[in-house]
């Protein structure tokens, strides 16, 4: 691949409207990467088509700098803007690898082959992608970045940002398509973690790699759930078993191939549920990514709901999975009982912190009461008598205080005449998130459980992240 530089070309605003590629000498050619010198500029029409302007006039948010070309090759325009030190050469050949690359492994974005890179010194906030699909940026492959002044190759002085920003443009554009349906799962963006190290390790630039992951594998997000590590224990993973690279673009191909687009077959028409997130991936890994994703993410009758559905909607995604519940699983009764409680959230029943949270299956949410009195009671109640071998009650994502630390679990067939079935006292929860199951000895049978906590660790408030009533199938099989 041959690439041409561009250092201190241009000095006028005359040539903004030049579609041609030129360079200012030899002396500017480096022996170390052999590039070759490209003939003085000519009033000829260029041969290029795609020939990236001398000067670009930037028009989208806030930003209004008049940018000049200064690196030129078949993957890569490089612009600075006024600020930028020009003997900084060291973007030409980096940021040319990382789009050279990010085609080999995702295809082409666009007839214009280029990545259009804009550097600013100590400007804006931050960086921003545009693609070739987006009028905005006159229909390029951009990354706008700002905030440093690129003296240095540094993952945290500039590079990684900048390759955060070409991810947006493959989530974005892969296979001519807009508007990628996970936004809502991985948000800005934890796709983007897998993506910059696997560029890293792409590009041969392994010390990079080893320092992106040493930062991402201790990352935490409150998204699915609090607490939740995207990179240690969901895409890490899934990409270093299941094909790295071609595992990232499997994704997007099935995406292109089989989730719902518009007629033009350009943009995708909705968003997909953490179930279709799960079986898509679990597609492009060829292997049932279930068992990984109740690592990372939790798991829930509502996730399971999703699950099967988009494998019923997608039968394309091939790969092996237990169409029903493994034996070893433990139902979770509580999410058929109808429940009531003694005092309730401020908010009422259904709000984000109310009682519905207690028994909805999930870790990550958490019922919240203010004050909390030593006669708090909640009952679940159930058409007919169910069986049950163990309970469990988790701790919520913050302030320990707030844990349950006594309480008795009792049984009734009518909601009248109660049975102690369990008490604990002294319960401590070494961790957030933390479900502790409390086993019997034989099985239990009622209509009605109440767990009464007589006390929690302190505070004048409560909370607690989830009660499930559990018949666990072999717990009896040792």
């Amino acid at each position: 691949m041959i690439k041409f530089p561009f250092h201190n070309l241009f000095s006028g605003l005359a040539l903004f409207f030049f579609m041609y590629s030129c360079s200012s000498g030899e002396d500017e050619v480096t022996p170390e990467d052999d590039r070759e010198e490209v003939e003085e500029p000519t009033e000829e029409e260029p041969d290029d088509e795609y020939a990236a302007p001398a000067m670009w006039q930037e028009h989208w948010f806030d930003h209004t700098e008049l940018v000049q070309l200064v690196y030129e090759d078949e993957d890569l325009a490089l612009y600075y803007d006024s600020d930028v030190d020009r003997s900084i050469t060291w973007p030409n050949t980096t940021f040319s690898d990382v789009w050279e690359y990010v085609k080999t492994v995702y295809g082409s974005y666009g007839e214009d082959e280029k990545l259009y890179a804009i550097l600013h010194t100590d400007k804006y906030s931050g960086g921003h992608p545009s693609t070739f699909m987006d009028e905005s940026h006159d229909f390029r492959n951009v990354v706008d970045c700002g905030p440093y002044t690129w003296q240095d190759e540094d993952p945290d002085l500039g590079l990684s940002m900048m390759i955060h920003e070409v991810g947006h443009i493959v989530e974005g554009a892969t296979n001519g398509i807009q508007y990628n349906p996970a936004w809502d799962i991985w948000g800005d963006s934890k796709w983007a973690e897998i993506f910059v190290y696997d560029v890293y390790k792409g590009i041969g630039k392994d010390d990079f790699a080893q320092h992106a992951y040493d930062d991402f594998m201790n990352t935490v997000d409150d998204y699915p759930r609090p607490g939740t590590m995207w990179f240690r224990n969901w895409f890490y993973p899934i990409y270093s078993n299941y094909g790295e690279a071609a595992l990232l673009n499997n994704f997007y191909d099935l995406l292109a191939d089989y989730f719902p687009t518009n007629s033009a077959k350009n943009r995708f028409s909705r968003r997909m549920n953490m179930g279709e997130f799960i079986h898509f991936w679990s597609g492009a890994a060829n292997h049932d990514l279930k068992e990984q994703a109740t690592i990372a993410f939790g798991w829930s009758s509502i996730y399971e709901e999703q699950l099967t559905k988009a494998r019923e909607d997608f039968p394309e995604l091939d790969y092996e999975y237990s169409e029903t519940p493994e034996e070893d699983q433990p139902v979770n009764f509580a999410l058929e009982g109808n429940l009531s409680v003694s005092a309730e959230n401020a908010n009422g029943e259904e709000a984000q912190e109310g009682s519905s949270k207690l028994t909805d299956g999930l870790l990550s949410t958490k019922f919240f009461l203010r004050p909390y009195s030593s006669d708090f009671e909640a009952i679940l109640s159930f058409e007919d008598e169910i069986t049950i071998n163990a309970y469990a009650i988790s701790s919520a994502n913050d302030f320990a205080e707030r844990d349950p630390k006594s309480w008795e679990l009792l049984g009734s067939l009518d909601g009248e005449n109660w049975e102690s079935i369990d008490v604990q006292t002294e319960v401590n929860f070494e961790e957030r998130f933390q479900n502790k199951i409390f086993e019997f000895d034989q099985d239990i049978n009622y209509s009605y459980f109440k767990l009464r906590i007589m006390e929690n660790a302190g505070s004048t408030d409560l909370q607690v992240g989830e009660w499930s009533l559990l018949y666990i199938n072999d717990q009896n099989d040792n």
